[in-house]
């Protein structure tokens, strides 16, 4: 069963219970308490027996908070033999999260002994251990707060002993924490093929809409691309629907159809031109990847980089300064490599100067040992550790967006992956990041496809949402950011 996340629980709580303050967690620095009821039985032995509902969870999920006295309708009762009851819990983001504190809660009827324990999941490690014997409400703290992995799969064991019957009415996990602003905008590459075969975001809104229903959130990036100024004249089209829903626009565009030679030497120069006139009089902000993972041979513009790096600078400043020239500053200037490898161009031998560039950026992909190009699995830290140092020592100034990243699914969890990387790694390790985008494209490889987007199995859809539910993931609030001007990162 997909974990309930215990953000739907704060609201209904805060209406209920008059008694108790339950801060929403949009409300930056407020403290924050989420009660991650029981949701589903993992095991249940035959000692234990489910009173007034159908399930052992059922009759524990009472929906209360320590300050309150659950329902006697409803309980699990031993028989006094041993044996245990173990049942899944809710779970909440903690993406941002600060001064997490996490405390389980059983409540029982009288003195007889029940065993708590907290597990990381069904089969892992314990993390807190309580022998209850008073009537009422009995905390279990945990000393060390689980971390997002471990807390998507935490359950609650209780264990009967050979004593008097006990009746356990209600249990749960409390998680406190501070709640943190909004620091990161999200969204993601939205490709219609993974639906079957609709058209791709922002132009399908089926596509843009089935993805948020997916995440549970929406985007405040639409990720998209578009053809060179001589294939195509500029187009305000995908900008304004993007822009329409409160999300910020990631536009892409390769040189194809033109060698860097050609662009930096002026000879492009009249297209160029005319494109930078039509968005300075677009004049809406957005963000401007070009010539994408330029230290690879995988695209056109790439070889000849590797070639010549000081070309591809040439290229660079060139378009940036006829853009320049004809006052187009709604361009915010994305430069983004592919995450570092063996065998790759040099990232310093390719960076324009921080003149030209406004954000730097990194493309990053867990590919594990998916048979179409099998690797090794590699934690969020290690695909994109190295890069982003490399990033930060070229440009300790600039923001960081993570242009593209996903996970497949073979050769470990990528549930665990997602949950680990955008809760536990991302707002600790990399605070410079200041915008993500998802790859969500099944994208095919001869006869086969890639597994990256996150519907990719339930585990994977529901870490996604539970993890983006963070108010450190920001919403689409961003339709009417000021003209000419460029994207600022969120504090």
């Amino acid at each position: 069963m997909r974990k309930r996340s215990g953000r739907f629980l704060l609201a209904a709580l805060a209406i209920a219970v008059s008694a108790v303050s339950l801060p929403s967690a949009s409300a930056a620095g407020a403290t924050t308490t989420a009660y991650l009821q029981p949701n589903e039985d993992l095991s249940v032995a035959a000692s234990w027996a489910a009173v007034g509902a159908p399930t052992a969870w059922q009759a524990l999920d009472d929906g209360v908070t320590p300050l309150q006295v659950p329902s006697s309708s409803d309980y699990i009762a031993s028989s006094g033999a041993a044996g245990y009851a173990t049942v899944g819990l809710d779970t909440v983001s903690l993406a941002g999260a600060t001064g997490v504190q996490m405390t389980a809660w059983v409540y029982t009827a009288n003195s007889s002994q029940v065993i708590v324990d907290v597990l990381k999941s069904s089969t892992g490690g314990r993390v807190a251990r309580s022998y209850v014997t008073s009537p009422g409400w009995n905390p279990v703290p945990l000393e060390v707060p689980l971390k997002q992995p471990e807390l998507d799969t935490a359950v609650l064991r209780l264990r009967s002993t050979l004593s008097q019957p006990q009746q356990v009415l209600a249990a749960f996990l409390a998680v406190t924490y501070e709640a943190p602003s909004a620091s990161v905008y999200w969204g993601a590459r939205m490709d219609g093929e993974v639906y079957g075969g609709a058209g791709d975001a922002p132009w399908t809104s089926s596509t843009w809409n089935t993805f948020e229903t997916h995440a549970a959130k929406p985007v405040s990036i639409v990720h998209f691309g578009q053809p060179a100024p001589w294939e195509q004249p500029f187009t305000s089209q995908p900008l304004e629907l993007t822009r329409a829903r409160g999300a910020i626009p990631l536009m892409d565009m390769g040189s194809n159809g033109a060698t860097l030679a050609e662009i930096a030497g002026g000879a492009r120069d009249g297209y160029l031109t005319t494109w930078a006139k039509a968005v300075r009089s677009y004049g809406k902000p957005f963000f401007f990847r070009w010539d994408w993972e330029m230290n690879g041979t995988w695209f056109q513009w790439g070889q000849e980089a590797a070639a010549d790096p000081a070309l591809f600078r040439s290229a660079w400043r060139h378009f940036h300064d006829v853009v320049e020239a004809q006052g187009a500053t709604n361009v915010t200037w994305v430069w983004c490599p592919n995450t570092k490898f063996s065998g790759g161009t040099s990232l310093p031998a390719l960076y324009p100067g921080g003149e030209y560039v406004d954000w730097t950026c990194v493309d990053g992909y867990n590919r594990g040992t998916n048979p179409i190009k099998p690797s090794r699995w590699l934690p969020f830290s290690t695909v994109f550790g190295a890069t982003y140092a490399t990033l930060l020592n070229l440009a300790p100034e600039k923001p960081v967006m993570i242009g593209e990243v996903a996970s497949t699914e073979i050769g470990g969890s990528k549930a665990k992956w997602i949950a680990d990387g955008f809760a536990s790694r991302l707002p600790v390790k990399f605070p410079k990041i200041k915008a993500v985008s998802w790859f969500n494209w099944n994208i095919s490889v001869g006869e086969s496809r890639w597994d990256w987007p996150i519907e990719s199995s339930e585990s994977a859809q529901a870490a996604f949402a539970n993890v983006i539910s963070s108010p450190y993931f920001a919403r689409n609030t961003f339709g009417s950011l000021p003209s000419l001007t460029r994207i600022q990162p969120l504090p």
